[in-house]
């Protein structure tokens, strides 16, 4: 048996703006901008907490499985801090880290759609501690990722995961070839992938993204660079439900594959949003009209599966159910407790419920109910769930408020850590700003090289 290879201590951060394929487009991303300026860190004793030199502490913090246990370390000290952070990379392939609970700081904000400029973002009050830069004027959006006029009015987040974006850049009604391209706001890499046209071209799509966090070979030699990523998609054909991918590594589409088994129509499939992954990279889940459709990645088979009841007696809601995962990794489907059949309804009788499935696609509650409405307004007329991001527990809700006359349309965040309920933005108007709604959450290398900065750390 070979002998273990022994980490190799960097001597300085990887590189988070330069990283991207050739096929794709590097900028400046978040995590290189939007640090605290060196010289304006406060000053602290540099306690060594213990003599053992770099490369013995690398071997043991990489033997560390847990992605909080591995947090708790580099809290000790700021030379463990420096370590961790600094060879974020390494740490996070070998062996892959598993959270063991909700990590509230790997949720950042929300990117919406902007009709005249690129997907802007808007931050939680988290994240302004520990990326000041967010607080600029104009706000960051993703335009400031690509100098080339990339992103749009146009472009559309289609899918949002593990610090990555998936956004269609087709600019124009008449273009009908799909255009996609993969970002990370974090580190500046953007993936434009062939357009999809002629006999490739599609209409209707679901699509999410897996990453290096979701891959089950821990045997790889070398294991995949943190900057992998794999799109699957799957899309309707006349009688079939047809699957292809991307991959990173391969820079290139799949042939198109048929999916046995259960199957969408179209306008189903025009439905479809929240794609999750299970923690083994095996299946996928799409919520469509009432259904969630389970494709297996290995053996290209689908099901559809019920969903848990949302609405008042027996009426399904689609827009007040979010899927996503529990800290111990079972599919969960997050809901309003049935709300008040009057328009005009009691905000302190306002409360949100965790549902939980089990293997044999069974519903039962689990979490009790979490109550809101102390943080709403007196006035709230409706809310609408958008976006669940399981990994840090934070649920983003929309509430409308007000009368016909004057109407407020506000977005919440609700930690199911804390149970705190957190405003993040308000709009005066009819029209509705926050619309493609999407929450962002950073990926596990992202998070620990940002660990560098003290301030990082005092959420967990």
């Amino acid at each position: 048996m070979p002998p273990a290879r022994r980490p190799r201590v960097s001597s300085r951060l990887p590189s988070t703006s330069s990283a991207a394929a050739a096929d794709g487009r590097g900028g400046k991303g978040w995590l290189s901008t939007l640090r605290r300026d060196p010289a304006k860190r406060p000053r602290r004793a540099d306690d060594e907490g213990t003599p053992l030199n770099d490369e013995v502490l690398l071997v043991i913090f990489a033997g560390v499985h847990n992605l909080a246990d591995l947090v708790r370390c580099a809290a000790t000290c700021r030379r463990w801090r420096r370590l961790v952070s600094t060879e974020a990379a390494f740490l996070c392939r070998t062996p892959r880290l598993v959270p063991a609970r909700f990590i509230g700081p790997l949720a950042l904000g929300f990117f919406h759609h902007r009709v005249d400029a690129a997907p802007g973002f808007v931050a939680m009050a988290s994240a302004l501690r520990r990326f000041p830069g967010l607080l600029q004027d104009p706000p960051p959006s993703l335009g400031a990722l690509d100098d080339n006029g990339l992103f749009d009015g146009s472009s559309r987040i289609v899918a949002a995961r593990n610090g990555l974006l998936v956004v269609d850049i087709r600019h124009g009604k008449q273009n009908r070839a799909l255009k996609l391209c993969v970002c990370n706001p974090m580190t500046g890499e953007v993936h434009v992938l062939p357009p999809l046209a002629g006999k490739d071209g599609l209409g209707h799509y679901s699509c999410t993204v897996l990453t290096a966090e979701d891959r089950d070979d821990k045997t790889t030699d070398p294991p995949p660079p943190p900057s992998y990523f794999r799109l699957v998609m799957v899309y309707t054909r006349r009688g079939f439900t047809a699957f292809r991918s991307y991959s990173s590594d391969e820079g290139s589409w799949s042939e198109e594959a048929k999916v046995t088994g259960s199957r969408l129509g179209k306008k189903q499939m025009g439905l479809t949003h929240s794609g999750v992954v299970s923690r083994d990279g095996k299946l996928v889940y799409w919520m469509a009209k009432n259904v969630v459709l389970v494709l297996s990645l290995n053996k290209l088979q689908s099901m559809l599966g019920s969903m848990p009841r949302s609405g008042n007696g027996q009426i399904f809601d689609m827009k007040n159910t979010l899927l996503g995962l529990s800290p111990k990794g079972r599919l969960c489907a997050v809901q309003f407790d049935p709300l008040p059949v009057p328009a005009r309804m009691k905000a302190d009788r306002i409360s949100i419920r965790i549902t939980n499935c089990t293997t044999d696609r069974r519903w039962f509650d689990e979490i009790e109910s979490i109550q809101v409405g102390q943080s709403l307004p007196d006035d709230v007329i409706s809310l609408k769930l958008k976006w669940f991001c399981w990994k840090s527990g934070i649920v983003f809700f929309t509430a409308v408020a007000g009368d016909s006359g004057h109407q407020r349309r506000e977005v919440y965040a609700l930690s199911l850590n804390t149970r705190v309920v957190e405003k993040l933005a308000c709009h005066d108007g009819v029209s509705d700003p926050w619309e493609g709604l999407h929450g962002y959450e950073i990926d596990q290398v992202a998070y620990l090289a940002s660990l560098a900065e003290p301030d990082s750390l005092e959420d967990m």
